[in-house]
């Protein structure tokens, strides 16, 4: 249902999940109290930091409809208890350490017709400072499907990054899909769009950047052997019930191939040509991947 404060454009409620991120979230807050956008609600749910982070929060509290500072169960509870708070249209969450990029938000609601759509995103772009110039990031391509998103634990380049997602709250509520599961540290918004594509949204899919992934040392997701491809393989085997016999074997044979890579680029899988053609013919999508295409042609100059 529309907001009455606003007749123009509907309500956003955008969460910022933060824990210590002081050298970070002062941009992130302003890319979004300075969007030209009459009808958002900003929203922060601190972990209970121990840098400078709540004193910036304090700084903007004019702009804020409701943050806290206190413990939590983590990022995935932080962002729950966020949605609990949220009364916007649409609602979306940003990381303490990312972006919205100038006039996103009339960017996407300014389209015409776009709130018959239930999801609605885009690609982003990433690096370690926003004004770099950056080349957008994911399979823009793709259709919004369960089948494509189990192939996150295969490439990054299958997730819908969340920093540019925008859902209908009604849609959510409707379909009782409204939080994330927290038994997820890294995945939990992969698991989480496996579940709305099951409701089967109506999507948008925008072509423009509107929002920046920033790669720092504290980046969850670029830390070494973080677990998030054994969880991404989790939530694979969580829905697998849901798909086709086909798209099953056909994840369960890029699931071998993803597995078998690193083995022969470590040698502890003997790699020669003969191997090579065997694992070609039992997976033909090895034929797609520039990495095993890579090790063939080594093989056959050798």
């Amino acid at each position: 249902m529309r907001s009455n404060s606003t007749q123009l454009f509907p309500k956003l409620s955008i969460i910022v999940p933060s824990y210590n991120q002081g050298d970070y979230i002062e941009e992130t807050l302003l890319s979004i109290i300075n969007q030209d956008y009459p009808n958002k609600e900003l929203i922060i749910i601190d972990g209970g930091s121990t840098d400078n982070s709540v004193s910036i929060i304090k700084k903007y509290e004019q702009h804020i409809a409701y943050w806290v500072s206190e413990k939590d169960k983590g990022q995935s509870h932080a962002i729950n208890k966020g949605f609990a708070r949220a009364t916007g249209d649409y609602i979306a969450w940003m990381n303490s350490d990312d972006l919205y990029y100038k006039d996103a938000f009339k960017t996407i609601f300014s389209t015409p017709g776009i709130e018959q759509y239930d999801f609605i995103f885009g690609p982003i772009c990433s690096g370690r400072e926003p004004l770099e110039k950056l080349q957008p990031q994911g399979r823009q391509k793709e259709k919004f499907s369960l089948f494509n998103l189990l192939h996150f634990f295969y490439s990054v380049e299958y997730i819908i990054p969340s920093q540019s997602v925008f859902i209908q709250h009604d849609f959510l509520k409707k379909h009782n899909i409204q939080f994330l599961d927290e038994a997820y540290h890294f995945c939990m918004d992969l698991e989480w769009y496996c579940r709305i594509s099951l409701a089967k949204p109506r999507y948008y899919r925008y072509a423009k950047p509107l929002s920046f992934f920033r790669i720092n040392e504290s980046t969850k997701t670029g830390s070494p052997n973080n677990g998030i491809q054994q969880e991404a393989v989790q939530v694979f085997l969580q829905y697998r019930k849901y798909l086709t016999p086909a798209e099953v074997k056909s994840l369960f044979d890029t699931l071998f191939l993803h597995r078998v890579l690193p083995k022969l680029y470590n040698g502890s899988i003997k790699k020669n040509v003969a191997s090579l053609l065997a694992i070609m013919y039992r997976i033909p999508r090895a034929l797609k991947d520039r990495r095993f295409l890579g090790l063939l042609k080594m093989s056959l100059k050798g």
